[in-house]
């Protein structure tokens, strides 16, 4: 992922509301691509939802996530 879009994708995590558990907040922010590519992940690891990469999302530190990101 670029840098730009990186940094879109960090903002709009923290322009979320504080009610929201930062694992969810990171999921649902992550460009279209990113996500399906998750969503299958899960479907081929034989989970029915997607809690456990909230899970892995909210157990980042925010350097590990701009890792994961670069990555992504």
């Amino acid at each position: 992922m670029k840098a730009a879009t990186i940094t879109k994708t960090l903002a709009k995590v923290n322009a979320q509301p504080t009610e929201y558990s930062l694992g969810f907040k990171r999921l649902t922010v992550l460009p279209l691509r990113v996500r399906h590519n998750v969503n299958l992940a899960c479907v081929l690891k034989g989970e029915s939802n997607d809690n456990s990469m909230k899970e892995f999302l909210n157990n980042l530190t925010e350097q590990e996530f701009i890792n994961w990101l670069k990555v992504a």
